[in-house]
């Protein structure tokens, strides 16, 4: 019998294998409660083979059609990413094109504002020497620039124009040691001149030991010396020390400009100040200091001649 079968599996596994749709067709028209006993026999053994040949062509047909869909999957995703790319330098440079519109909006507003001739200029350059505090705009004489003018943006005080040439000019700002400003503090009109002492910090020299001065003081320019107009904000106060005798008392300003992110300002080309340039103070002496040259990185060799304690 064992050898029959062996002689003649081939016919029997085809047999089978067509006898089982026969009997799942068969099956398949009758209701549950009609099932005999060979049919429920043969479901059960079948059901599982079905299950799993579905299984393996589910998978099958899913892992080609992945794959294919791969191929151009990654095509779009090279493509979306260029395109996310793109998005994001143009969403940079809307949003850079959006903060210099508030800029030059709030220039536009301080000169309406104060009635002044301005020419708006673009800081093109630092001065990176611990000597010397200067910054280079992009206009010079061509736009009408010339030595002492005035350069303020709609914060406060910047500094005055140091020299120019034809396209550009270098700005020496009030953190300077040599630059000086007549300011009075608004609150109480005391007033003093205020010079630069470090890279982010000035002081309020020659203010009386009597005079009402509190940390927060707001310092405007006086009008004094003919280069900046009266009104404009130069700093606040951040520190006072008041000592018991003597004749002044030491004043640390807080500049209102934020000169690590200046980008444009004004230069006032002309206002209707006194042009009174130099005005010496009852404390100060009279005589002239002169500095040394300084040979700047950023701006190149500086010689600067002022009169001791007077005021731009």
């Amino acid at each position: 019998m064992i050898q029959y079968i062996k002689e003649y599996r081939f016919y029997i596994i085809l047999f089978l294998f067509i006898l089982i749709p026969i009997v799942g067709i068969d099956t398949s028209t009758r209701a549950p409660r009609n099932y005999r006993f060979y049919d429920r026999v043969i479901v059960t053994i079948t059901s599982p083979i079905q299950s799993a040949i579905q299984w393996t062509l589910d998978h099958l047909v899913a892992g080609y059609q992945n794959y294919i869909y791969l191929l151009h999957t990654r095509q779009e995703n090279l493509a979306l990413t260029e395109e996310n790319r793109k998005l994001l330098n143009t969403i940079a440079s809307l949003r850079e094109t959006q903060h210099e519109n508030v800029r030059l909006r709030g220039l536009l507003n301080f000169r309406e504002k104060l009635k002044l001739d301005t020419v708006v200029a673009r800081v093109i350059g630092k001065d990176v020497s611990t000597e010397f505090r200067a910054i280079r705009i992009n206009r010079g004489e061509s736009s009408g620039l010339r030595p002492d003018m005035a350069v303020v943006t709609a914060e406060g005080v910047v500094g005055r124009v140091l020299r120019t040439t034809q396209d550009s000019a270098d700005i020496v700002t009030i953190l300077d040691v040599l630059s000086a400003i007549d300011a009075i503090v608004e609150r109480s009109r005391a007033r003093g001149i205020v010079e630069g002492m470090t890279d982010d910090v000035c002081q309020l020299r020659f203010a009386l030991r009597t005079d009402d001065i509190e940390p927060g003081d707001l310092l405007i320019s006086s009008g004094l010396g003919g280069i900046f107009p009266k009104g404009v904000p130069v700093g606040t106060v951040s520190k006072v020390h008041r000592k018991r005798f003597g004749i002044t008392q030491e004043v640390e300003i807080k500049p209102s400009v934020d000169f690590t992110r200046l980008e444009e300002v004004l230069v006032i080309t002309h206002h209707e100040a006194s042009p009174v340039r130099h005005e010496t103070t009852p404390q100060a002496t009279q005589g002239t200091q002169t500095a040394p040259a300084i040979n700047s990185p950023a701006l190149g060799p500086i010689e600067r001649t002022q009169p001791k304690g007077t005021h731009l």
